[in-house]
């Protein structure tokens, strides 16, 4: 454990693997449920999210695609009972109960982020499919032991960043691959909170009973701290638990932009931003990144809690531009208004939206929407802010070791 009673990275990796203490075997790798056979999905995390995809769930396993959720886990007893009332699951306290479970071929992970890593590389071990909320990890290291697991082990992953199955991208990316616009040289994209997320606070409960709460559990693998309400009740104002803005939110939009102009690596990245909240948060309430990569194209993401207007969402290539407009895409070809402009509808893409995504895959064994690769791509640029901004350093990514270092060291070595 480190000074400051985090764990460290070979302690998190060793963490993740004890958890999974079934044995990964061949037999458990290649089970593929039958058309007419209900899958069995185990959920980590009750709270608001997790209940909404249970509830989601519940719905869908009515339908054609059959399954149910067996088995339910939080580190609040409320959220375990709440959850097991609506599914009619078994309810457990401890996540590394349920991925050892033979009884399950997929999990839901929708804890806070500092689990979601962990979590998932242990059900992944445990010859399990993984849907993982967004992001995928809270750090680097954790987002590139995520990734070997997911391609040492070929479990079907899908990333919650649910925007990436919304249909104007996959109509931009063929688009772009036309060669309509041109090559892409900027993209832009932003957040525009509602009233009530406006600063990520839950005042509602702050007055509500804890002696149900494993608190130990909650906090995990994070730094070692006293039991602190608002750190439960709103955990993405600390970077214990959270990168703010980048992981909630421009996670998002970076996954979905990949998506449209290509998946890649960036080459550099900077961030800048600051508190204008006073509320004792941690992450920046406005955040703007710069994601660069290679062959002159740039990625701007900005954004600010404090405010409901942000950038609007613009590709530009060297020939036009393409506008996003809700269901429609502008094609904008020059600056002035005796240019043509086009405006194409996406709802004649076919869509499937995130979840039916995954389940789908499941059964597929194809690859998701925001599989394991756009993930780590997406994650590399968030983390990368993240640091940018924590030590207001821009930095560089090596492709080859995924390690991330200030631009500087990258371009005296480069001279030398």
């Amino acid at each position: 454990m480190s000074k400051n009673g985090s764990v460290s990275r070979r302690g998190f990796l060793t963490m993740a693997a004890g958890a999974a203490l079934l044995p990964f075997t061949a037999a458990s790798a290649q089970r593929i449920a039958g058309a007419n056979e209900a899958l069995r999905i185990g959920v980590i995390g009750c709270g608001a999210r997790g209940t909404e995809l249970m509830r989601d769930l519940l719905s869908r396993g009515k339908r054609r695609t059959p399954h149910r959720v067996v088995v339910a886990c939080d580190a609040c007893e409320t959220h375990r009972s709440r959850a097991s009332s609506l599914t009619g699951a078994d309810a457990v306290p401890h996540w590394q109960d349920l991925v050892q479970r033979r009884d399950l071929d997929a999990i839901v992970v929708a804890t806070p982020d500092h689990h979601h890593a962990a979590m998932s590389i242990a059900a992944m071990e445990s010859g399990k499919d993984v849907y993982c909320e967004r992001p995928m990890a809270l750090r680097l290291d954790e987002a590139a032991a995520f990734w070997d697991v997911a391609r040492r082990t070929g479990r079907t992953v899908q990333i919650g960043a649910q925007q990436t199955s919304q249909p104007q991208w996959r109509l931009a990316r063929e688009i772009i691959r036309s060669g309509e616009i041109g090559d892409t040289v900027w993209c832009q994209g932003s957040y525009e909170p509602s009233p009530a997320v406006t600063q990520w606070e839950r005042p509602l409960y702050k007055n509500a009973g804890f002696a149900d709460l494993d608190w130990d559990a909650f906090r995990g693998c994070s730094a070692e701290r006293h039991f602190d309400p608002d750190r439960f009740l709103n955990w993405r104002k600390y970077w214990d638990y959270s990168n703010g803005i980048a992981g909630q939110v421009f996670y998002h939009k970076l996954a979905a932009l990949l998506i449209a102009v290509g998946p890649a690596f960036p080459e550099r990245v900077s961030a800048a931003g600051g508190i204008y909240v006073r509320d004792g948060r941690e992450v920046p309430d406005s955040f703007v990144m710069t994601a660069e990569y290679s062959g002159g194209r740039t990625i701007v993401l900005a954004s600010s809690m404090a405010n409901r207007y942000g950038l609007p969402a613009v590709i530009r290539g060297r020939e036009a531009s393409l506008e996003f407009h809700g269901r429609f895409i502008k094609i904008a070809r020059g600056v002035t208004a005796s240019n043509r402009a086009t405006e194409m509808c996406c709802e004649t893409i076919p869509r499937e939206d995130h979840l039916a995504n995954w389940l789908h895959c499941i059964r597929s064994r194809k690859k998701c929407v925001c599989n394991e690769d756009i993930g780590y791509q997406s994650m590399v640029a968030i983390a990368m802010a993240v640091e940018s901004y924590r030590t207001g350093k821009t930095l560089s990514f090596d492709g080859a070791t995924g390690r991330m270092f200030p631009s500087c060291v990258m371009n005296r070595t480069i001279i030398a």
